[in-house]
């Protein structure tokens, strides 16, 4: 089941406000709808439930042929477990061997030190800054190497049949 607008934009407003205030930009709900709701005409969306609610979503887009951009990965404060997150990186590796993605872009507030230190334990390099945000590149090949990739793999492969139901 793909996640309704409300439920991106309720796990958005959990996570996304206060690294967005924090780095001196607003967080407007009504933006950042019209923003998911712009995203989704070009992105593919990975989620995961826990008893019906969503918990976690990575919403990719293609920049080009090879490169996607990772425009948002979100986990609820109260679900950011091995097992949530493990689930939801089985289903964005997934999109990337179907959709044949080599490479991986991402934006991060500097704000957000719990995203910059994960990108950086998956393996991604900073390509750019500015004053507020890290441009993060990877690819998907040396994505696949690192320790929490792998674990991930390793407990997607047992869980497969229920995340395809997703």
């Amino acid at each position: 089941m793909q996640p309704t607008i409300d439920e991106l934009l309720a796990l958005d407003l959990l996570t996304l406000r206060e690294h967005t205030e924090l780095a001196g930009d607003i967080f407007d709900v009504d933006q950042q709808r019209l923003r998911l709701q712009l995203s989704l005409n070009d992105s593919e969306v990975c989620s995961v439930r826990r008893e019906g609610e969503l918990v976690a979503y990575a919403m990719l887009r293609p920049e080009s042929e090879n490169c996607w951009f990772v425009g948002a990965f979100s986990t609820h404060p109260l679900h950011r477990t091995s097992a949530v997150v493990s689930e939801l990186l089985a289903k964005v590796a997934r999109l990337a061997h179907e959709r044949g993605i080599a490479e991986l872009k991402s934006h991060v507030y500097k704000t957000n030190r719990l995203s910059v230190a994960f990108h950086r334990k998956l393996g991604f390099q900073i390509t750019r800054e500015n004053e507020k945000a890290f441009e993060f590149f990877t690819s998907v090949s040396k994505l696949g190497e690192r320790p929490a990739i792998r674990r991930a793999a390793g407990t997607a492969t047992a869980a497969m049949p229920r995340a395809l139901d997703n």
